[in-house]
């Protein structure tokens, strides 16, 4: 996840206290797949040096100010970040924020509050560390009641410009102001690169225990690939669920499982990887069918379940009759089970959305487990037409071959 240059956009900063900044410099840092934050308040704070209660603090503020927010099942989500993926193109709307190391060090964190502003304006904002880019700006657009500074004179304004000009090349004219580069001192003192989908990672190997003490590294970052794969094409929450299911799987089925240990649990540097032989890139294809599996399991649990909610439901209807005190039981069974019925059937129908289009890529693994899509309920519909159709022309064109 890279920052969303929103996160530098000076009135934003107006009233950001220092911890404050650095906690959402931090959070942009450590977030993952759509922006969850795989630290707690506590891992938070031991981060930032300072405590639980000021953090807790902080995030409330976040929160009201709708840079954060938490899910039904309180898990606290970053909302100024954008998803680049490494191969992605860029484009305007992949464009973001580098987060330099020169934001959070002591010489910069103590210079006047707007000249502070002013830099992580252009320098994020305006992304002017992409090579050749430069802005044109008005000083008397930095001033006064719409200014982008909370000051009131053209003079102040250039002072700001002059103090600004320790980080930042400026050319300063009469009426305007030309934004050019960051000096290569502060340039040098590098990046601070996202770990958050290392961090994702590991939360949740964790907490179907794995022994993270042991896994190596890369054999990590080979699994988070594969997760940011199905998050880029099929969302958060299905991306999520199938990675969910697919750890459980491996866990229960330690046997068949083994390859996949004794391709995580060893040191870094102990893989081979040349022009013959790339271990690391094993393991991903190798949990990349864990995943594949893990779908097609979690589509089969999904419809037994919604089985037995049409069951509940059936139940509950046909003793409707009955007197009134079970009869408002029983309708409050029905509405329960429709609110659990619409819930599985849209899970269904997303799992029938991401099929329908990787089918149209791959259709080979489709094919290969027919047996067990056939006989899911009616969300999976058009694509058991679509592999009948594909199994069809196949056939067609091997009786052709076969005639001629």
């Amino acid at each position: 996840m890279k920052h969303h240059p929103d996160l530098f956009d000076a009135q934003t900063l107006h009233h950001d206290t220092r911890l404050l900044f650095k906690l959402k410099l931090l959070l942009g840092t450590v977030c993952a797949y759509g922006g969850e934050v795989p630290l707690s308040q506590t891992e938070l704070a031991k981060r930032m040096g300072t405590s639980t209660y000021r953090i807790r603090i902080l995030l409330h503020k976040l929160e009201h100010e709708g840079i954060i927010h938490y899910n039904n099942a309180g898990t606290l989500f970053f909302d100024r970040y954008i998803f680049v993926r490494d191969q992605a193109e860029v484009s305007q709307e992949t464009l973001y924020a580098k987060n330099f190391a020169f934001f959070t060090c002591d010489e910069f964190l103590s210079e006047d509050r707007n000249v502070q502003r002013f830099v992580l304006h252009y320098v994020g904002k305006e992304l002017i560390y992409i090579p050749g880019n430069f802005r044109w700006g008005y000083i008397n657009d930095l001033y006064g009641p719409t200014g982008l500074l909370n000051i009131r004179t053209p003079k102040e304004a250039i002072t700001i410009l002059k103090k600004a000009s320790k980080y930042l090349k400026i050319k300063i004219h009469t009426e305007n102001f030309q934004v050019l580069n960051v000096h290569s001192k502060w340039i040098d003192m590098g990046e601070i690169y996202s770990e958050g989908a290392e961090l994702w990672v590991t939360k949740q190997l964790m907490k179907h225990r794995f022994c993270c003490d042991f896994i190596s590294r890369k054999a990590v970052w080979q699994i988070a690939k594969v997760m940011e794969d199905y998050y880029a094409k099929f969302g958060y929450e299905y991306a999520t669920e199938i990675f969910d299911h697919a750890l459980f799987s491996i866990q229960n089925y330690k046997r068949r499982s083994q390859t996949f240990f004794n391709m995580i649990y060893r040191e870094d540097s102990s893989y081979i990887v040349n022009e013959e032989k790339n271990e690391l890139n094993e393991i991903s294809a190798y949990f990349r069918s864990i995943m594949e599996s893990a779908e097609l399991n979690y589509a089969v649990q999904l419809s037994v379940e919604l089985e037995q909610i049409k069951q509940k439901k059936h139940m509950a209807e046909t003793n409707l009759s009955a007197n009134d005190e079970i009869s408002m039981m029983n309708q409050e069974l029905i509405e329960a089970a429709h609110s659990q019925q619409v819930k599985v059937w849209d899970k269904l129908r997303l799992i029938h959305s991401c099929w329908l289009n990787r089918f149209r890529q791959h259709p080979e693994w489709f094919i290969q487990h027919y047996y067990r899509i056939r006989t899911l309920p009616a969300p999976i519909l058009e694509i058991k037409m679509e592999i009948e159709k594909y199994m069809n022309r196949q056939k067609n064109t091997q009786s052709q071959a076969h005639i001629v």
